[in-house]
C-alpha cells in the first residue's frame, strides 16, 4: 500500500537559512545598508527568521569582552551583555587570531528586544564593524524513519556476498554492496555502491581518526556506537564542572551546544537523524549485531571516533552561533574530519563572495577547521563535508557549496540520481542517500539502513506537529536524503586518512581532497536521454543531472588504492598516444572539465616530448607523442563538479589536480600499467 512520501530536505532534516532571493539582490547591488535601518551599512544579513535573543557582531581591533558589554549596555539599556562567541580558553589562539575568531561576540537581548532596532543602534557605536543577524536554521521536514526488518523478513535478502563481518544487518546495506538484488528495489543496480567490501580487508579505522557530527546528538551509548565514541577521559561526567579548564563542562562524548552540557538525544522533538547519520560512518563492525560502519573497525576497538557536537536539541538550537562553536569545539579537541548533514537553503546565496561576507562568522569558523592540524602525521588541515540538499535544485546548498568545502550529492540503489537531490554548481561528488520510492514500489529496504535510538522518539510532520502514533525506529532503521549521502563520503575520507597513517603516508589537506573527489565511478553515461520511474509519480528525466552531480560516486577501493599509490600510464614510444585518465579521475573523467596540463620543460625532454601534452576535450584523455623512453611527471588540472570554478562572484566547482606519471616504453602492457 502506498504511503505517504515527504520530500526530505538534507535528509530527514534540512535547517534553511532565510534571507534568500531578496537579500541577495539587495547585498549585490549595495542598498544593504537600507535594511532594518542600518543607516551605517554594517548590517550583512537580514532579520528574517533570526533568533530574538541575540546578535552576533564583529569589532575592530582588540576590544574586550567588559568594553564591548559597557558599550552595548549603553547603547541598547540593562539585561544586555556581550561575551566571545569563540572560546579562547583553548585551542590553537595564533589560529583563532589569524581567522579573526578573537573579533566575534555574541549580544544577548532582553526578551521582547526588537533585533532588527537593537541592530541599528549597534551600528551607531565606533567598536563594531559588521552585525550579523543570528539566523535560525529549521528542519523543514517530518525527519521520519522506518524500522530494520525483522528476523522473519531477513530471510528473504540474499547475503549479497557482503560477509566480511558478522553483523546481521550488513546484507541490507546495499550501499556498502550493492549486488543489485531485486529484493531491495525493482530497479537496483548491481555495483551501485561505495564498494567498501574489499577495502575492509585493506583497513576498517583507527581510533586516532576523530570525525566531528555537527548535528543532533549522537547516543553514546548504542550498543552499536558505544565502543567508537570519542571519550574526553579529562573529564568527570555529571558534576557539573569544567575539570580540563576547555570551557565546557561535562563534555564527555563531545558536547550539548544548545543546552549546555552533556550530549541529549531523546528529548522532545530529536529525531534519531544525529546517531543515524553517526553509525554510517563508524558503527561498530563485526560485533555480531546490528549494521556496519564504514570506518566502524573490527570489533576489536579499532574503529574511528564520534564526537557528537549536539547543534539540535528538540525543537532548539540550530543558530549560526550555536553551530560555530561547535565547529571550533570540534578543531580544539582534535577532529579531523566535521560531517555536516545541514545547510542553507538553495538559491539564498549566489556565490561564494556572498557567502563569505553574509555569513561571516560562520565561514571564519569553517576555515578555522579547515587549517587545523590534528592528524599532523597524514594531512595538513582538515575536512569539511556538506549535504548538497534536498530541494531538487540545479544548485549545492551553502556552505557545501563555497569551493574549499566538499557539496555531496545523492544517488539512489538505481545508481541514478535520487529525485529530491540538488545538483549542478557547486556540487563536488555523490554517494549513496537511498530513495523511498525508486522503481514502482515503495520499499523501506531501498533508503539507508543505519543506527537509531534505542528509545522511541514521537515523529512530527513538516509544522511541527505530532503525527499520531507514529514514532521513530528504534535501535536500527532507515532513513533518506543527502544527509544520509553526506556521512558515506566522511566515512571514507576516514577510512582513507586511516588507512594513510597505517601505511606512514602524509598529505596535504587539498592532496587528500583532489584524491577522495577521484575516488569515484561514473554517473554521467546513464544519464543522457534516460529517465527513471518512481512510485506514484510522474518519470524523472535524467538529462538535467549530466554532468551536474559531482565527478561521480565515492568509491572507497579507488580512494585507498589512491592513497596507497598511483597507477601509473604506459605510453608507447614514436607514436600518439591517447591515455586514459580514469586511473587519476575517476570513472567520470570522460565527461569532466580539464583545465590543462602543466610539465617542466626536464620531464618533456625525459620523454621527447616536442610539445606539451593536451586533454581531448571530448573524452578527457591525456593526448602526447613521446619520442623516447624514459619516465616523466606532469600535474592535469580539473573543475570537480560543473565546467566553472567556485570562487569570487561565481558559484562553482572547486579546482582539483593529480600528479600523473607517464611511462614511455616500446611496448604496452594490457593493464595499462596499474601497479
Amino acid at each position: 500500500m502506498a504511503r505517504n512520501i515527504f520530500i526530505l530536505f538534507l535528509c530527514s532534516a534540512l535547517p534553511l537559512f532565510a534571507g534568500c532571493s531578496g537579500l541577495i539582490a539587495e547585498y549585490e547591488s549595495g542598498n544593504m545598508q537600507n535594511r532594518d535601518g542600518n543607516p551605517y551599512g554594517k548590517i550583512i544579513n537580514t532579520s528574517e527568521s533570526a533568533s530574538a535573543g541575540s546578535l552576533l557582531v564583529y569589532t575592530g581591533g582588540d576590544v574586550t569582552e567588559k568594553e564591548l558589554s559597557d558599550a552595548v549596555v549603553q547603547a541598547l539599556g540593562e539585561g544586555t551583555r556581550a561575551e566571545r562567541v569563540f572560546s579562547l580558553s583553548s585551542g590553537d589562539i595564533e589560529t583563532s587570531r589569524r581567522y579573526n575568531l578573537h573579533r566575534w561576540y555574541q549580544v544577548w537581548l532582553p526578551d521582547g528586544t526588537d533585533v532588527g532596532r537593537a541592530a541599528s543602534e549597534l551600528s551607531g557605536l565606533d567598536a563594531i564593524q559588521k552585525i550579523q543577524f543570528n539566523t535560525l536554521m529549521k528542519k523543514a521536514s517530518d525527519c521520519r524513519s522506518f524500522p530494520a526488518p525483522t528476523m522473519m523478513t531477513r530471510a528473504g535478502v540474499k547475503q549479497a556476498g557482503a560477509a566480511n563481518f558478522n553483523d546481521v544487518y550488513l546484507p541490507y546495506q546495499w550501499h556498502y554492496h550493492n549486488s543489485g538484488d531485486k529484493t531491495i528495489a525493482s530497479t537496483a543496480y548491481a555495483g551501485a555502491d561505495i564498494n567498501v567490501k574489499d577495502a575492509w580487508r585493506l583497513t576498517a579505522g583507527d581510533p586516532d581518526i576523530i570525525v566531528a557530527v555537527v548535528d543532533e546528538g549522537v547516543q553514546s551509548d548504542h550498543p552499536d556506537l558505544a565502543a567508537n565514541m570519542w571519550v574526553n577521559s579529562d573529564e568527570i561526567p555529571g558534576n557539573g564542572i569544567d575539570d580540563d579548564d576547555n570551557g565546557y563542562a561535562d563534555d564527555i562524548y563531545g558536547y550539548n551546544f544548545v543546552s549546555g552540557g552533556q550530549v541529549k538525544w531523546s528529548t522532545d522533538g530529536n529525531t534519531g537523524h544525529g546517531t543515524h547519520v553517526a553509525g554510517t560512518v563508524a558503527a561498530v563492525n563485526g560485533n555480531g549485531t546490528g549494521v556496519c560502519g564504514i570506518a566502524g573497525g573490527t570489533g576489536r576497538s579499532d574503529g574511528v571516533r564520534i564526537m557528537s557536537c549536539q547543534i539540535f536539541d528538540g525543537f532548539e538550537g540550530g543558530d549560526v552561533a550555536t553551530t560555530v562553536k561547535a565547529v571550533k569545539y570540534a578543531a580544539d579537541n582534535g577532529a579531523c574530519i566535521l560531517q555536516c548533514s545541514y545547510g542553507l537553503s538553495a538559491g539564498s546565496v549566489a556565490s561564494d563572495g556572498s557567502y563569505a561576507e553574509i555569513y561571516g562568522a560562520e565561514r571564519d569558523a569553517y576555515l578555522y577547521f579547515m587549517n587545523k592540524s590534528n592528524c599532523p602525521e597524514v594531512m595538513d588541515g582538515g575536512l569539511l563535508i556538506f549535504a548538497a540538499g534536498n530541494e531538487g535544485a540545479a544548485m549545492s546548498a551553502y556552505p557545501g557549496a563555497y569551493n574549499e568545502f566538499i557539496s555531496v550529492t545523492s544517488i539512489a540503489s538505481d545508481g541514478l540520481p535520487a529525485y529530491y537531490t540538488n545538483y549542478g554548481p557547486g556540487c563536488n561528488v555523490a554517494a549513496p542517500g537511498g530513495e523511498y520510492n525508486t522503481g514502482a514500489v515503495y520499499s523501506d529496504y531501498s533508503m539507508v539502513l543505519s543506527t537509531m535510538p534505542t528509545e522511541s522518539l514521537q515523529q512530527y510532520d513538516e509544522t511541527g506537529k505530532p503525527i499520531p502514533g507514529s514514532f521513530s525506529a528504534t535501535d536500527y532503521g532507515y532513513m533518506q536524503g543527502t544527509s544520509m549521502a553526506c556521512p558515506h563520503v566522511s566515512g571514507v575520507a576516514a577510512l582513507g586518512v586511516s588507512y594513510a597513517k597505517k601505511l606512514g603516508k602524509h598529505f596535504t589537506r587539498e592532496e587528500m581532497v583532489s584524491m577522495l573527489l577521484t575516488s569515484v565511478n561514473d554517473v554521467d553515461s546513464r544519464l543522457l536521454g534516460g529517465q527513471k520511474q518512481i512510485a506514484d509519480g510522474a518519470p524523472v528525466q535524467m538529462h538535467p543531472y549530466y554532468k551536474n552531480m559531482g565527478t561521480g560516486y565515492i568509491d572507497a577501493w579507488k580512494f585507498l588504492m589512491q592513497i596507497e599509490g598511483t597507477p601509473w600510464l604506459t605510453a608507447r614510444t614514436g607514436e600518439p598516444n591517447s591515455l586514459d585518465l580514469k586511473a587519476y579521475f575517476g570513472d567520470g573523467a570522460s565527461a569532466m572539465t580539464f583545465l590543462g596540463v602543466d610539465i617542466s620543460d626536464e620531464d618533456m625532454a625525459a620523454i621527447g616530448l616536442e610539445e606539451k601534452p593536451e586533454i581531448n576535450k571530448y573524452n578527457g584523455k591525456l593526448k602526447l607523442t613521446p619520442t623516447k623512453a624514459g619516465a616523466a611527471c606532469m600535474t592535469v588540472r580539473a573543475i570537480a563538479g560543473g565546467n566553472v570554478t567556485g570562487g569570487g562572484d561565481a558559484i562553482g566547482g572547486m579546482e582539483i589536480s593529480k600528479k600523473v606519471s607517464v611511462i614511455s616504453r616500446s611496448v604496452r602492457s594490457d593493464n595499462g600499467g596499474w601497479l
